[in-house]
């Protein structure tokens, strides 16, 4: 047998070379077994880079346990499963997550348990607008009038349902009505063309309600508010012919407690079914009918506080300016009822 005598210096070359064997042996097995993607890993979470374990496997494991991968001598493996292997190589393949901050163990929710996203914040509405955005035909007003939704229009006359941002059709008809009411029968009326619906059209009501409080506030005279708005979506526009006049039919919606607090909506269903009933002695087939629906609609702010609709975004402002004249008188006749039964009001 041949023996070849080397130098120290040829030794500790050859040795180099074997533990780069070795190396390259080591990570073509973990490439192979998933141990290079833990070793990637481990350095994420020293150097405090965030990784990922999906959930699915985390509960795999804390269901069937990690495979024994390495065993001291005697030592019985824990579970030899084929199915806790499966996890153990996913697992080793998959990232593991450690946030920031969050080193310590973080308690684990059961599937009982659910995560509930906080809600955010409630935005605060914005202030309406100043004072001199509301007007009154003279002292002591009887009748508020406001838009919740001012952007509301007639398409067929403004050629748009909407304009944001902006007073549309509604707010004509809402000085139609005013107007009539103080003009042609002495009901003094006070009025705001303060816009409520823009920028956030979820804030609108919330808006009104600042507005409606100011109102009734600085005239406590008042005693009926009126919400003017049109409806929308109609296959055909609600017209009827009084008068040889086409008018725009005009539907009363009352609030209900379904949602918010309102504990006294009858008082204002009782007054709208008392308006309704005015309406269809003097102008039969103008008035739709009550509906009584889930929100609010600033309707607890006053016993006879109503929303109507007049006509639809299908009607003409004509159309709809018509019908408030009439409604005008119908309001008016209703109001000196009221103050007949009640001299002091």
């Amino acid at each position: 047998m041949r023996i070849q005598v080397i130098t120290s210096r040829q030794a500790r070359a050859l040795g180099a070379f074997l533990k780069g064997v070795l190396l390259a042996g080591l990570i073509i097995m973990g490439l192979v077994t998933g141990a290079w993607q833990l070793i990637r890993t481990g350095s994420q979470v020293l150097s405090g880079s965030p990784a990922r374990l999906p959930m699915p496997l985390l509960e795999g494991i804390l269901r069937e346990g990690l495979p024994a991968l390495g065993l001291q001598a005697g030592e019985a493996p824990r579970n030899t499963s084929g199915e806790a292997l499966t996890t153990a190589l996913q697992v080793l393949a998959s990232p593991l997550v450690v946030l920031p901050g969050q080193e310590k163990t973080p308690s684990l929710l059961t599937t009982e348990e659910e995560y509930v996203q906080p809600e955010p914040p409630v935005e605060e509405s914005p202030p309406p607008a100043p004072s001199e955005v509301e007007t009154t035909s003279s002292k002591n007003p009887l009748v508020a009038i406001y838009n919740t939704h001012n952007a509301e229009s007639y398409q067929p006359s403004e050629g748009s349902a909407k304009f944001p941002g902006k007073n549309g059709g509604v707010s004509q008809v809402a000085a139609t009505l005013a107007d009539s009411l103080s003009k042609d029968y002495g009901i003094p009326v006070v009025r705001s063309t303060t816009i409520h619906d823009y920028p956030d059209f979820t804030l609108a009501y919330a808006n009104s309600e600042k507005t409606l409080k100011r109102m009734l506030a600085a005239n406590p005279s008042v005693l009926v508010a009126l919400d003017v708005h049109r409806d929308a979506g109609l296959p055909s526009p609600p017209v009827v012919e009084i008068d040889g006049q086409k008018v725009a039919q005009v539907l009363i919606i009352v609030g209900s407690n379904a949602r918010l607090e309102h504990p006294n909506w009858r008082q204002n269903e009782a007054f709208a079914r008392q308006l309704a009933k005015k309406m269809d002695e003097l102008y039969p087939g103008l008035c739709l009918g009550v509906r009584v629906q889930e929100g609010r609609y600033n309707q607890h702010l006053l016993p006879r506080a109503l929303l109507l609709e007049f006509g639809s975004d299908n009607n003409t402002l004509q159309e709809a300016e018509g019908s408030a004249r009439l409604v005008a008188r119908v309001l008016a006749a209703v109001i000196k009822d009221l103050r007949q039964e009640n001299p002091a009001s």
